[in-house]
């Protein structure tokens, strides 16, 4: 497998060999299913952290995978925690997915196997974040294994992404409201308030762009002046003074559902 540069500045020749030991791997547990691999999110965007960011994977297959594939990967994903010393495998977030579904406009409905850092694998249906992927990966996605992903995914048009954003606010951002246990976490009230500004940014230019772009449009003009503390506390993590953000990241994020038209109660925080 040749290296992309991207990987080699993001995670040094470590990383780039436990993505080759990865690719090996789930060829061995997908034989001839397999159809490609592909990497989006901060490492193909160029926004990397090798202390906090996740390994965003799609693992592209012929057909969708069933219960006995389903248990080699995860019997795979196991020996690779024995892989050198920088736990990579701990990072890793990976979807497996019929490579019809990355071709097909929209969102198949299709329940597939999914892996994320604290969660361990699940199988679940396809949510409308996949058309955010399919944006990145068709503009800057990075080819592991298979046909180049640029020829792959169908285009995804700024009316879906917003569409899109919409629903991801709607599914997974909403309930946080009511159970915002994640939210204990500084990590994660970062994590949140960078992603909360990225979907601003989108839903007023139509356009995907990195949590650091999206930060940077945040803080630019009077429109989130009011949030402009926060933000620059989310972009300094884990830097500078980091006290518990909870109460404000709720606002923050009751403030976007409201942007996107998203009803919602108030809890108190």
């Amino acid at each position: 497998m040749d290296v992309d540069t991207r990987i080699i500045r993001a995670g040094g020749p470590g990383l780039g060999s436990f993505l080759a030991l990865a690719v090996a791997s789930w060829r061995s547990a997908l034989g001839r299913n397999l159809a490609g691999v592909y990497l989006h999110g901060s490492l193909a965007t160029g926004t990397f952290n090798a202390r906090t960011s996740d390994i965003d994977v799609v693992v592209a297959t012929r057909t969708l995978t069933d219960g006995p594939a389903n248990e080699r990967i995860q019997e795979v994903h196991r020996a690779m925690h024995g892989w050198g010393d920088d736990r990579w495998a701990d990072r890793l977030e990976a979807t497996f997915v019929p490579i019809k579904a990355l071709a097909a406009p929209g969102v198949l409905r299709l329940a597939v196997l999914e892996l994320h850092p604290d969660e361990g694998f699940k199988v679940q249906p396809l949510g409308p974040d996949l058309l955010i992927q399919k944006r990145i990966l068709r503009e800057h996605g990075i080819t592991l294994y298979g046909p180049r992903i640029s020829k792959v995914v169908a285009p995804v048009t700024s009316g879906e992404l917003r569409e899109a954003t919409i629903g991801n606010l709607r599914e997974w951002w909403l309930p946080q409201l009511e159970f915002p246990g994640q939210l204990l976490k500084r990590v994660y009230q970062a994590y949140a308030v960078l992603t909360m500004s990225r979907a601003l940014c989108l839903l007023a230019t139509g356009e995907v762009v990195t949590k650091p772009e999206a930060a940077a449009w945040a803080t630019r003009g009077p429109y989130l002046e009011a949030w402009h503390p926060l933000i620059q506390s989310a972009i300094a993590y884990p830097g500078g003074a980091q006290p518990d953000q909870r109460a404000a990241t709720l606002d923050f994020i009751r403030f976007t559902l409201e942007e996107a038209g998203i009803s919602h109660e108030a809890p108190s925080s």
